[in-house]
């Protein structure tokens, strides 16, 4: 099938590889294997409307089971042999003009699944560099997944809000930790209490130096630092490490609980809205651009707001009913006459409202499709089939005409011309390339014939390998 034009495409690279630990090999450093599987790729509108589309206006609806990639045996995205994928790039051609992709990950080493979140991300139009050999070098909108990713929110274990340690006590020679739901985690053992207080028994004990002893006991205790580590989610429990003198807590805490998410908005219940459609504006401000400059439900005219009106005619304007406003015109009440002169009213009577009108000149559509090749003939440069043409019977100005035929050509351009009594019309000349010429090319101009002059369509490019069959379809007034 042909592209739907006039859209846009982006263009989408990566590369994902897995981090193992060093290999059989000379070096000792880890190593960056290529991992295995496909990526997913969704657009975010669920459907996208192309009004300007050819020949016809279009709504298509993208298909993610359809934007399955796989990964190479080096790691890099391909579609179907080739590295990187192409997806529409939204802009003005496209209702709605902006939204994201997203990218879905199957991934796996050695037939073990690698576990990888998907995002979404932005693709605008692609424009390849100057080498055919390279067109992704000093290309424009070119998308990498890796410099569009997010960056992870951690650097390690995330620190999850649930319960609060609020107090601490010592019971005996452990650490009793109180938590902001009432609750207490277990004692902690704490080596450094239970040296001080042995420390403290044998001073205590001993008659010589004991004041030593004491003071000793002492500064253990004084020198006792506590340091709250790592902070992780699970069921309640907690562990010191490290010391002498400096120790570490760390703790694992229940969640606490979560509320629910915000609803969509509705006409009963207030949630969530998108500033989309005919909305605008932001959260904290939304607006409605459609109905700027526009005047108010409930506004309302009054006779005096119509300054260049005659007492009368503000009594038609203000006329409670029909019949009002129809006394209002009657003969005697208004400056309105009835008659055939300029300045006055048809009567619904008029024998004028029954005879026929002939068309201004160049206003009536006159539009026309010509077989130029028929379907089993092979394009060639002349006229093709139609030697003849077609002799006007009206002077007719043409402003569009499209070509399209039956099969595609190659090997070089398909190149059609209007011709007006054997003569090239100027500007009328259509260029397709070969792989487009079922789908066809639009040439826009004003080409003018008198009546009595003969149209043809001449072919004056066919390339090495012509397709079959050739229609014309103009577009014109006469």
């Amino acid at each position: 099938m042909a592209e739907l034009l006039p859209l846009k495409y982006g263009k989408v690279v990566g590369r994902f590889l897995a981090n193992i630990a060093d290999g059989p090999d000379i070096g000792d450093t880890p190593e960056f294997v290529p991992l295995a599987g496909t990526l997913t790729f969704s657009a975010g509108a669920p459907k996208v409307l192309v009004a300007e589309a050819e020949p016809d206006p279009a709504t298509y609806v993208q298909l993610p089971d359809y934007y399955i990639a796989s990964l190479d045996e080096f790691g890099y995205l391909t579609w179907r042999g080739q590295r990187g994928i192409r997806l529409v790039a939204p802009n003005g051609d496209t209702n709605p003009s902006g939204w994201t992709w997203r990218v879905s990950f199957n991934l796996s080493y050695e037939g073990n699944r690698v576990p990888m979140d998907g995002f979404a991300f932005m693709v605008p139009p692609y424009v390849a560099g100057p080498d055919p050999e390279h067109p992704d070098v000093d290309s424009t909108g070119l998308v990498d997944l890796t410099l569009v990713s997010p960056v992870p929110a951690s650097n390690g274990e995330a620190v999850v809000r649930g319960l609060s340690v609020i107090g601490v006590r010592l019971v005996g020679d452990a650490l009793v930790f109180e938590l902001d739901n009432g609750e207490d985690l277990d004692p902690v053992a704490v080596p450094a209490i239970t040296e001080a207080s042995a420390a403290a028994t044998a001073a205590a004990a001993s008659a010589s130096g004991a004041s030593a002893a004491a003071s000793a006991a002492q500064a253990a205790v004084e020198s006792f630092t506590l340091a709250i580590g790592a902070v992780s989610e699970g069921p309640a429990s907690a562990a010191v490490h490290g010391g002498p003198p400096d120790w570490t807590l760390d703790l694992v805490l229940p969640p606490g609980p979560t509320g629910p998410a915000a609803p969509d908005a509705t006409a009963g219940v207030k949630g969530i809205i998108q500033l989309a459609g005919d909305l605008g504006g932001s959260a904290g401000a939304p607006t409605v651009p459609g109905l700027a400059g526009k005047a108010a439900l409930v506004h309302t005219h009054t006779a005096a707001d119509i300054s260049d009106s005659t007492s009368t005619g503000r009594a038609v304007l203000t006329a409670a009913n029909g019949a009002a406003a129809r006394s209002a015109i009657g003969a005697g009440t208004s400056s309105l006459a009835l008659g055939t002169a300029a300045g006055t009213a048809c009567e619904g009577n008029d024998a004028r409202l029954a005879n026929t009108r002939t068309p201004t000149a160049g206003t009536s559509p006159y539009d026309l499709s010509v077989v130029v090749c028929g379907k089993d003939t092979v394009r060639a440069t002349g006229t093709g089939d139609f030697t003849f043409g077609v002799k006007l019977q009206r002077a007719v100005t043409f402003t569009s005409w499209t070509i399209r035929g039956g099969t595609e050509g190659s090997g070089g351009n398909l190149v059609v011309e209007l011709r007006k009594n054997g003569s090239a019309v100027a500007g009328s000349a259509i260029t397709v390339a070969g792989g487009s010429q079922v789908a066809g090319g639009t040439a826009a101009g004003v080409f003018a014939y008198a009546a009595g002059d003969i149209l043809t369509v001449g072919i004056t490019g066919v390339g090495t390998t012509p397709g079959k069959g050739l229609i014309a379809d103009l577009l014109g007034t006469a």
